[in-house]
Formats: C-alpha cells, sequence, structure tokens
C-alpha cells in the first residue's frame, strides 16, 4: 500500500498554514497534536449538539454521556484493553502527570529518590521536579546513549542499586528522539 503525503496533508488544516511565505513546522507534538478536518467537525458537531455536562436526566446530557462511553470502548478496543473502564481521558498528558505525581507523591518522604531521563518531555519531567522540589526529594538522571539514542541501561542499574529510588518516571516512546524503549 502507498500512501499519499499530499492527500493525507491537505486532511489537515493546520500543516496549510504559512509564515510569510513558509510553511510552517510543527516540532512538539504534545503541545499540541495537529488534527484532521474529521476530527474538527466531531468536535464541532459535539459543540454544537451535544454539549453539557454529564450524567443528567435530559436528552443533551445522555447524547453526550454516549458519545464519552462510545470513545472509551473505541480506545479500548484500539489498545485491546479488556474493558472500556480502562481507559481514561484528560485535558493532556502534563496535566495527568501532574494529578498522579501528586497522588504518588503522599507515599514519598523527604529523602527519597526519584528517576528520571534524560529523553523524556518535559511534561513527564516538570511535574515530577515539582514534586522534588515541594518534598525535599532527590532526583537521579538516567542519560541515554548518543550513538543508539537508548537509555543506558547498565547505567540505570546501578542508579537502582545506589540510591534510594522509590519511582522511575521513564518514557516508552520518546517524542524527541522517535526511541522505543527497552523498558
Amino acid at each position: 500500500m502507498t500512501l499519499n503525503i499530499k492527500s493525507i496533508r491537505e486532511q489537515f488544516p493546520a500543516l496549510a498554514l504559512k509564515d510569510e511565505g513558509k510553511a510552517r513546522i510543527y516540532l512538539d507534538n504534545p503541545g499540541g497534536t495537529q488534527v484532521p478536518r474529521q476530527v474538527l467537525e466531531r468536535m464541532e458537531h459535539y459543540l454544537i449538539h451535544t454539549n453539557s455536562n454529564h450524567g443528567g436526566p435530559f436528552r443533551t446530557s445522555v447524547e453526550s454521556d454516549k458519545v464519552l462511553e462510545d470513545a472509551h470502548q473505541g480506545m479500548a478496543d484500539l489498545l485491546n484493553a479488556k474493558s472500556a473502564d480502562e481507559i481514561v481521558f484528560g485535558a493532556n498528558m502534563t496535566s495527568l502527570t501532574f494529578m498522579v505525581s501528586r497522588s504518588i507523591g503522599r507515599l514519598l518522604k523527604r529523602g527519597d529518590a526519584i528517576l528520571l531521563t534524560r529523553m523524556d518531555h518535559d511534561g513527564n519531567v516538570g511535574p515530577w521536579l515539582h514534586l522534588v522540589e515541594d518534598l525535599g526529594l532527590e532526583v537521579k538522571w538516567l542519560n541515554f546513549n548518543l550513538e543508539t539514542y537508548e537509555y543506558d541501561l547498565d547505567e540505570a542499574q546501578s542508579i537502582f542499586k545506589n540510591n534510594n529510588v522509590k519511582l522511575a518516571a521513564i518514557n516508552y516512546a520518546s517524542n524527541c528522539l522517535g526511541t522505543i524503549n527497552n523498558v
């Protein structure tokens, strides 16, 4: 199967934008994923026809709940989850990580260490650094090999053996390098 890149790009209105006659280049995908026209149209339809508080007895709320249920089931099917109940949506990765860090932070104490990587997007580093500052935790940094763009697993083992690491916030896939990590 051959993909027609021009046809695919035409489905994403933001990719047609230009600055001083030059096409924009989007490098921070987590900071604002570009979406195809069909997604924009579905969002517009939702906002016009079913935008409502959830759990209400009135028609708009019931329809909105159905949209959410279908979205959860669709993601469960895509990810091969056992149940749609395993799927959680949030505003964005950074906001979700902040919430998770605050929840996990209740289990940590001054002197505990968190392992972070030099490969991660700020959305998975910033929330943990705030927690480190607030609780007096330590940070241990895991580097990556500059030739293979993979974690140095020997260094990781050493960090775990020689420090009081209670949490490792490690990415599976790097948006920076494209690496799929062996985690």
